[in-house]
């Protein structure tokens, strides 16, 4: 039995086959090279210099504000990237910063928010003090406002 991403890919890899082997299973493949780094950046472009297939140069365009975390990861992308092609495909590593639309999907509801948006909210009957800012957090989340 084939894993979807297999057959996606060769189906994906034939329709923009201009762009190469590489090319394809970089962007293709793009959270599982960058692992934690691929919320943050994405591939905007991979170039090839003297129609060599390697040595080549990839453009990442990072969430502004991330490009010297990005800077310090170079060495861990080339390195994830080399590997799965197991000769050095990419040597160089550009950065772009740019909003590319980062949701820090862990937003952070301060007691202090919780505190001053409180009306009358089911959770206020409760007694155990965690528990209640817990489920303020998600009343507010959910926007069940009190009536």
């Amino acid at each position: 039995m084939k894993t979807l991403l297999k057959i996606t890919e060769k189906i994906v890899e034939k329709k923009i086959s201009r762009l190469g082997s590489i090319q394809t299973h970089i962007l293709l493949n793009w959270h599982h090279i960058a692992e934690q780094y691929a919320e943050i950046a994405l591939p905007e472009s991979i170039k090839f210099y003297n129609k060599k297939k390697n040595d080549g140069q990839i453009t990442l365009k990072v969430q502004s504000g991330f490009g010297p975390e990005i800077q310090m990861a170079i060495p861990f992308l080339l390195n994830q990237i080399n590997a799965r092609f197991g000769y050095k495909a990419i040597s160089k590593i550009k950065i772009l910063q740019a909003d590319i639309g980062f949701i820090n999907k862990e937003e952070k509801v301060t007691n202090k928010n919780i505190l001053e948006n409180s009306k009358t909210f089911l959770s206020d009957e409760l007694h155990d003090n965690e528990l209640r800012l817990v489920m303020r957090k998600f009343e507010l989340s959910r926007k069940i406002l009190p009536s």
